[in-house]
């Protein structure tokens, strides 16, 4: 795993730079040892993943303050994993596949460090808007919502090293909805298409 130093630009740009260290959110030989022996593959209901989403929440995490660079995080671990294992919410074979009633599954807030284009969690992103409104706007707007009628955040990494360190990084849909909850201070929040990323 590896963190990220911050560099000031300007008072609204951030850039970052590479160092060896790793991302200090949390560890868990718990979470080690279920997550080993995975297959490629395993259904939301499948009674390990319970104990995955267990273990995760016992961490005692240490939240940072500033999101990392999701594309230079991506570029440094990619030659770094050792296998992947997707949590699916469909069972069964095609053509027989349906869809898991109930299949998001609740992740821990703080164990996050990284999501598209986020420089901040309070400001989002910092020179783009999205229909008409500023990255803060919107995630304001999400953070007045209820936490737990907003839809689940999509493309989720759960990154485990081989000494038990981990944390999440958002690869896809959901950027401002994570903001908006780490703002509210929520403890968990619900997520879909989630992968167990093993390093080296």
């Amino acid at each position: 795993m590896v963190i990220m130093r911050e560099c000031k630009v300007d008072s609204r740009d951030l850039v970052y730079e590479n160092t060896d260290k790793l991302v200090d959110v949390g560890k868990s030989s718990e979470l080690v040892q279920c997550i080993e022996d995975l297959p490629e593959d395993i259904p939301a209901n499948d009674p390990r993943v319970e104990l995955i989403v267990k273990s995760l929440f016992k961490i005692d995490a240490h939240p940072i303050e500033k999101p990392v660079s999701l594309r230079d995080l991506n570029e440094l671990i990619k030659d770094n994993i050792a296998s992947e294992t997707k949590i699916s919410i469909y069972e069964g074979e095609w053509p027989d596949m349906r869809a898991i009633p109930g299949s998001d599954i609740p992740l821990p807030v703080e164990l996050f460090v990284a999501a598209p284009m986020i420089k901040d969690w309070r400001e989002g992103r910092m020179s783009e808007s999205k229909g008409g409104k500023s990255s803060r706007d919107i995630i304001r707007q999400y953070a007045e919502m209820n936490p737990k009628t907003s839809p689940p955040i999509r493309s989720v990494d759960i990154v485990v090293d081989s000494d038990g360190g981990v944390f999440l990084a958002l690869q896809g849909d959901g950027a401002h909805r994570l903001c908006a909850a780490k703002m509210r201070g929520d403890r968990e929040i619900l997520c879909r298409e989630i992968s167990i990323v093993r390093l080296n």
